[in-house]
């Protein structure tokens, strides 16, 4: 059989005989992640909290007939972000399995709340609605999921993603944070200051750790992306059998209009976030990198790009 062109999208993308894990990798976006790098040869470890969703998920989307000729696999294995014990658990475990990591996608997140008034609502009002918002049940625990966990997650699969460049293909250990455009925007998206402030923060420790994994010592690829809106349950509020979200355009498009992006008006599909992964994971020559994928948001309303 000939082989492909060096040059094709079938050699460039193939992720075949890799070792991957996806946090969050049941549902929504990490589920779009994790069926992306197995039906490009990869070994998939989905990992999340609840062990029914995770199996449903690789029972649905992992077979050898969803995933094609060319795929892998996709296997379940439950984790908690949050917990450093549950972490080591999984490291052990992908240790005595594995032997090494290729690709690390530190995808698991959480939206909690909102502020319940608005700054036109007048100082007294606002203030006394922003001072009620949980600290711990909503700010610590957005922080704790959205980058803290990320930085604990990544400490703990460092010497196996390290391990990677001495293995027989020779290639870099690569992280993907998924991050959000909501990090890069001024604008509160109706007064979520929670959730934006700690995908900022996420993204400032995804370039402190592009700089400091890259060391001769270590030489391990940290990327991120920053994504716009894509169906999942923390978009959408529900998921179908196969743990897959949809949306409606004409209300979505509404939605960016109420916040001055007009020219949105769709979420983003799986083969455009499939894409993107892609090219960052297998392309050596990236390096320290935030690419945001979000359909134009970043272009319409107050931000730093």
């Amino acid at each position: 059989m000939t082989p492909p062109h060096p040059l094709s999208a079938a050699a460039l993308f193939s992720l075949k005989d890799w070792i991957a894990v996806v946090t969050g990798g049941g549902t929504g976006v990490g589920l779009m992640i994790a069926q992306t790098l197995a039906a490009n040869g990869a070994k998939v470890y989905i990992t999340g909290r609840r062990a029914d969703v995770l199996e449903t998920s690789a029972l649905a989307h992992g077979s050898a007939e969803k995933l094609g000729a060319s795929g892998g696999s996709i296997v379940p294995i439950v984790m908690d972000v949050t917990s450093k014990e549950s972490i080591k658990s999984v490291v052990a475990e992908i240790t005595q399995k594995e032997g090494h990591l290729d690709l690390l996608v530190n995808n698991a997140g959480v939206w909690v709340d909102r502020v319940r008034a608005k700054a036109e609502d007048g100082p007294e009002a606002f203030g006394e609605a922003m001072f009620a918002e949980d600290w711990e049940g909503n700010w610590q625990k957005t922080f704790n999921t959205n980058c803290i966990s990320q930085y604990f997650v990544t400490a703990a699969f460092l010497p196996l993603l390290a391990k990677t460049v001495s293995g027989p293909a020779g290639r870099v250990g690569s992280v993907i944070n998924n991050s959000s455009v909501s990090g890069f925007l001024r604008m509160t998206q109706n007064c979520q200051f929670s959730y934006n402030t700690s995908k900022a923060a996420f993204t400032h420790l995804t370039r402190q750790m592009a700089l400091e994994l890259s060391h001769e010592n270590i030489r391990v690829r940290v990327n991120g992306i920053a994504l716009g809106y894509f169906p999942s349950e923390m978009t959408t509020g529900a998921s179908n059998d196969e743990n897959e979200s949809t949306h409606s355009p004409e209300e979505f498009t509404q939605f960016m209009a109420g916040m001055g992006a007009t020219n949105v008006r769709r979420m983003g599909s799986p083969q455009e976030l499939a894409s993107a992964i892609l090219m960052i994971a297998t392309n050596e020559y990236i390096w320290g990198t935030v690419m945001i994928v979000d359909g134009g948001i970043a272009l319409q309303v107050p931000g730093n790009m």
